[in-house]
């Protein structure tokens, strides 16, 4: 039960990476691209489980992939705050039965 919670905070940690990496790189659009930075966030499984997430740059950014990548992110934002909800309630059950 435990593992879920932990689970479900990391992948919010590293979706939390990754639409501050969109934000920024959407505010960096229109900057000239000598001086702009953008930001490339991936995640890699770690061996207990949950996620490792890795942040590098890159040397131009796309509009149309950064409005993919915000709506993504959004999206696994919002289904790992549900998981989180999910397992916190069913804890909560489990506390309830045993008291």
């Amino acid at each position: 039960m435990m593992r879920s919670l932990y689970l479900g905070a990391t992948g919010l940690h590293h979706h939390q990476h990754r639409l501050n990496a969109s934000a920024h790189n959407t505010a960096t659009a229109g900057v000239d691209e000598a001086e702009a930075v953008s930001l490339r966030v991936s995640g890699v499984q770690r061996e207990n489980g949950g996620v490792q997430t890795h942040a590098q740059q890159v040397s131009s950014t796309d509009a149309l992939r950064e409005a993919v990548v915000h709506i993504d992110a959004v999206q696994s934002f919002a289904a790992q705050v549900r998981l989180v909800q999910t397992q916190d309630d069913l804890l909560g059950t489990l506390i309830d039965i045993k008291a």
